[in-house]
């Protein structure tokens, strides 16, 4: 169908479906001000509004069309997460009455000292790139989704934090500044330390959540929290495979919502970002109407003439093998301890079982 040509509804007029509302559109959608903003946006690229869909290459027609499957706005995110957090403290409790790692294999205390502990960075990072895709991105929905995320990201990495103090045997922060010292200096760890450094200075909020979520994300979510528990239970740790379940749980949701969205984003026809405007209203806006003419005018910007698909299988195409180049050298890590695993098959299994369906089921290809 032509964008050009489609008639549009005013979503002041059709804010939503009356017949099907629910309480998570009502406390959600219409949040983001962008007609009527009430902020001047000084910091970053100040000839663009506070609110504009230039900071992303895709484009949507309707950005407040997304929607989360959880439904997840603040009270039920809140109370869902507190009882994982009670699940956690639970867990760390019953660890240390029952004296756990005094009866663990020595080399798997190393093991996952040594791969956990650093891991915290990378969960950090995560977090706080998330809160650069929550300043720029489009939609409350899809803003909304991603606070929780980097509040998700910035609890694994307090969660492994209070793990590495009580449960490897120091007892003491040295734990983590060892952890901190093999995330900036080991070669296990320096290919996975760079991806995440590109990321950070990833300027494009949507790809930000490419590269984070659907590239790298999945490889270490599921090393990390699903295929390291048998092996952790085989050398007598019960504490590392309780904490990966709670973990596991936030990451199936996050994994939920980011497909939903890159769903949203490839199937979305729009090749124009006026679209989205006219949506709001913008048909007759004479230009920066509350601070003089000083802002760019999106309907002047010259568009990318290729479909949002094409755009995100670019960033598939840079970001995918990054990822598996990224995680594969984390095998030194057992190759020192004498444990025996295989972090490549874990990443390949991913790779066939996760990554490659999902972009699949996004009609995109993905190349290691």
């Amino acid at each position: 169908m032509d964008t050009a040509s489609r008639t549009l509804p005013k979503i002041r007029e059709h804010p939503w479906d009356w017949g099907t509302k629910n309480e998570y559109e009502e406390v959600t959608l219409r949040e983001q001000p962008y007609l009527h903003g009430h902020y001047r946006n000084k910091y970053y690229k100040t000839e663009y509004d506070i609110y504009d869909p230039r900071y992303t290459a895709v484009r949507s027609s309707e950005w407040d069309a997304f929607r989360d499957p959880k439904k997840f706005w603040y009270t039920p995110y809140v109370y869902n997460r507190k009882k994982l957090s009670d699940q956690v403290e639970g867990i760390f409790n019953r660890g240390i009455s029952l004296e756990v790692y005094s009866r663990t294999a020595p080399e798997w205390v190393g093991l996952s000292a040594a791969l956990y502990i650093p891991m915290r960075h990378y969960e950090y990072a995560g977090a706080l790139q998330l809160q650069h895709v929550v300043r720029y991105a489009m939609g409350c929905p899809i803003e909304q989704a991603a606070t929780f995320t980097a509040f998700d990201k910035q609890g694994r990495a307090q969660w492994i934090s209070l793990w590495g103090i009580e449960f490897p045997g120091t007892k003491t922060d040295t734990a983590l500044e060892a952890g901190k010292r093999l995330w900036m200096d080991d070669e296990s760890y320096r290919l996975i330390r760079e991806y995440m450094e590109q990321l950070l200075i990833t300027d494009d909020w949507a790809e930000v959540l490419f590269a984070l979520h659907m590239a790298i994300e999945p490889l270490v979510s599921t090393l990390l929290y699903r295929d390291l528990n048998q092996l952790a239970l085989s050398h007598g740790d019960i504490v590392l495979p309780e904490l990966n379940l709670v973990s596991e749980e936030q990451v199936a949701w996050q994994d939920q919502w980011i497909q939903k969205f890159f769903e949203f984003i490839v199937l979305d026809p729009c090749m124009n970002r006026w679209d989205y405007l006219k949506v709001l209203g913008y048909e007759n806006w004479p230009g920066d109407y509350r601070w003089g003419h000083t802002l760019t005018d999106p309907r002047e910007t010259p568009e990318d003439p290729r479909t949002n698909a094409a755009i995100v299988q670019e960033w598939a195409d840079h970001w995918l093998p990054k990822a598996m180049a990224a995680v594969l050298p984390l095998q030194n890590l057992f190759d020192r301890a004498n444990v025996d695993f295989s972090v490549s098959d874990s990443v390949i299994r991913t790779w066939e079982q996760t990554i490659k369906p999902t972009m699949a089921k996004l009609g995109l290809t993905a190349q290691r």
